[in-house]
């Protein structure tokens, strides 16, 4: 199960994660994909859905007050973003131990690492992405290092390191 948070505008590139989703069933994969979130392009995406007959593996959650325990439960978070701020969606999941991969916008090397220590980081298109989440779904050494090191990340921005690190700064002013 695979999972993003986002408004669905045509910056969140989910008509790419869309032609991914299906290069990757056309390869074997069994994988569902979970997008929660509302947007303008969300009736155009369903129809492309429809179009390609993946309706059934490809699902829009809508909103949800707490999409924690949606992300929670998937095996990867994917952010398939054209631009984007610091993403507080990919550092969510992974405060849940969610392993991550992400298109090279605003602070995915932040979050993920410059050599890709606690997630991928690929190319912002289409093919880096499908060749970045295809690589992970196939090996299942890269799936259980990114388990283990994804946890020991999110441990960074928990509440209390979060609120030290504040704190931290203030003394310094």
């Amino acid at each position: 199960n695979i999972c993003s948070v986002a408004k669905i505008e045509y910056s969140k590139g989910y008509d790419r994660l869309i032609h991914i989703h299906e290069k990757l069933i056309r390869d074997g994969f069994k994988l569902h994909i979970y997008v929660l979130g509302i947007g303008s392009e969300k009736e155009k995406l369903e129809r492309m859905l429809q179009q390609k007959g993946l309706t059934e593996s490809f699902t829009f959650l809508g909103f949800k007050e707490n999409p924690y325990k949606y992300v929670a439960k998937c095996d990867l978070y994917v952010c398939s973003s054209r631009r984007e701020g610091f993403s507080t969606a990919v550092t969510e999941a992974l405060i849940l131990g969610v392993p991550c991969i992400s298109t090279n916008c605003s602070g995915a090397y932040e979050l993920l690492g410059e050599n890709n220590e606690y997630g991928i980081v690929t190319d912002n298109n289409t093919e880096s992405l499908y060749r970045g989440i295809k690589k992970y779904l196939s090996n299942k050494k890269i799936i259980d290092y990114y388990a283990k090191t994804t946890k020991m990340r999110g441990k960074e921005f928990d509440t209390k390191s979060t609120i030290k690190e504040v704190e931290n700064l203030l003394d310094r002013q």
